[in-house]
C-alpha cells in the first residue's frame, strides 16, 4: 500500500508560536551566558537589519553568523520552547503515511523538532555560503519547489494532505489534494475562496 503524503508547516501550524522569534532570544541569552560579546554584537546588528531589510535578509544574516559554529546547542533550544504544540491535527497519528515538516524556520533546529514529533523528513531553511537571494528562505514558491523535488526523488507524485496557517503557502495549497488551514485570518479565507480551493478548518 502506497503511503499517504502529509506535509505540515511549523510556525503557527504544528506549534502555535513563531519558533524563530524564540530562537533569536535563545541566541541572545546563550551569548550572554557564554560571555560571547562579539557574537552578541553581530547578532544584534543582524536583527536590526529587519528595520530596513526583509525578514528573509535578517534570517540570512543570522544563519550566516551561525555557519560552522559548534557552541550553540540546538537540542537545548528545542527543549526550551514553550509547550505550544497543537494536539488537534489528527491525521498526524496515521502510521501509514510519509510525514514531512516543511517550514521557513532554520533547518538546524527544525530537523530536531521533526524527529521529536515523529516526522519522516524535514525541509527547512538551510545554512548557505552563496550570496543572499530571494529564494534563500524555504517559503512560498521555493518551499513548493523543495517539497515537490523531494517527493519526485522518492518516486512520489502528489501531496495528499497539506496543513498550514498562512497564505504564504498558497503555491503548495494549489497542488495538494486536501488542505487543512489552521485558524485562518480573513484575507487567507478570501483568497482560498477566490481561488475555489476546498479546505477544512482547525480553529
Amino acid at each position: 500500500m502506497k503511503k499517504k503524503v502529509i506535509v505540515v508547516d511549523l510556525d503557527g501550524t504544528l506549534f502555535k508560536i513563531n519558533t524563530f522569534h524564540y530562537f533569536i532570544k535563545f541566541l541572545i541569552k546563550e551569548s550572554l551566558l557564554q560571555l560571547n560579546l562579539l557574537f552578541l554584537l553581530r547578532l544584534v546588528a543582524a536583527v536590526l537589519t529587519r528595520s530596513y531589510c526583509s525578514h528573509a535578509k535578517m534570517k540570512y544574516s543570522i544563519l550566516a553568523l551561525l555557519q560552522n559554529r559548534q557552541d550553540f546547542n540546538y537540542t537545548k533550544f528545542v527543549e526550551s520552547l514553550p509547550k505550544n504544540k497543537r494536539t488537534d491535527i489528527q491525521c498526524l497519528n496515521n502510521s501509514n503515511s510519509l510525514k514531512i515538516l516543511a517550514t521557513a524556520a532554520p533547518l538546524c533546529y527544525a530537523k530536531i523538532i521533526a524527529e521529536k514529533e515523529g516526522f519522516n523528513y524535514c525541509i527547512a531553511t538551510e545554512f548557505t555560503n552563496v550570496p543572499f537571494s530571494g529564494d534563500f528562505e524555504n517559503v512560498s514558491l521555493t518551499k513548493k519547489r523543495n517539497v515537490l523535488d523531494f517527493l519526485e526523488a522518492q518516486g512520489l507524485k502528489k501531496i495528499d494532505v497539506f496543513i498550514t496557517d498562512h497564505l504564504d503557502d498558497l503555491p503548495l495549497i494549489k497542488v495538494s489534494n486536501q488542505n487543512v488551514v489552521v485558524q485562518p485570518y480573513k484575507e487567507f479565507l478570501e483568497v482560498l475562496n477566490q481561488e475555489n480551493i476546498s479546505f477544512r478548518v482547525i480553529s
